[in-house]
């Protein structure tokens, strides 16, 4: 009996490890420039063309937070440029129509990780149009776009450089990217 158990143990664990490892590397075999993070689906088309755009640049600029889950964790949306293995990579940023100051709901924006060799494209989602936690936000969140990407657990210790790019409804484009200081970059960290 007690060697019955020893095998079924064995079996068991050797199953996990099986899982844990090929839930690790999904994904990670695409070619490089063409990966994409994983997102919540299509977001809604953008909503009707504002009165008065567009009468400028477009404008955008953001920052980095810890998007832990549950939203419950102390660190969930704290600003930070630094993340360990496993963690989520918040990107927020906003797009403003340069004329009128306006947030500028057309805009589709997308960040850009240079990760191993290759550039991972995370899209971004405008948070205009519901869904957004009504615990953590006293307002609908208008002028905020978000994306996630998910420090791989194999990520070694590194400062990674990011931008984000953006074209509106009008063509008009616009890319924010950090100071240039390494301080400033994504850095994955112990």
């Amino acid at each position: 009996m007690q060697m019955l158990l020893k095998s079924v143990s064995a079996l068991s664990l050797a199953a996990l490890v099986m899982i844990a490892a090929g839930s690790m590397v999904s994904g990670q075999d695409q070619p490089p420039g063409q990966r994409q993070a994983r997102g919540r689906g299509e977001p809604p088309p953008p909503p009707p063309v504002q009165a008065g755009h567009p009468t400028g640049k477009l404008v955008i600029w953001g920052d980095l937070a810890s998007f832990d889950v549950p939203g419950t964790v102390p660190t969930h949306c704290i600003l930070t440029n630094r993340f360990k293995r496993g963690q989520r990579v918040g990107f927020r940023m906003t797009a403003i129509d340069g004329g009128s100051g306006e947030v500028e709901n057309t805009a589709v924006l997308t960040a850009h990780v240079n990760y191993a060799g290759g550039t991972i494209d995370v899209p971004m989602r405008w948070r205009g149009v519901g869904n957004f936690p009504a615990a953590e936000y006293s307002r609908q969140p208008s002028e905020m776009w978000t994306g996630v990407w998910i420090v791989p657990a194999d990520a070694p210790i590194a400062v990674l450089k990011y931008s984000v790019t953006a074209t509106d409804r009008f063509n008009r484009t616009a890319t924010f990217s950090p100071f240039i200081n390494a301080v400033s970059q994504l850095a994955i960290v112990e």
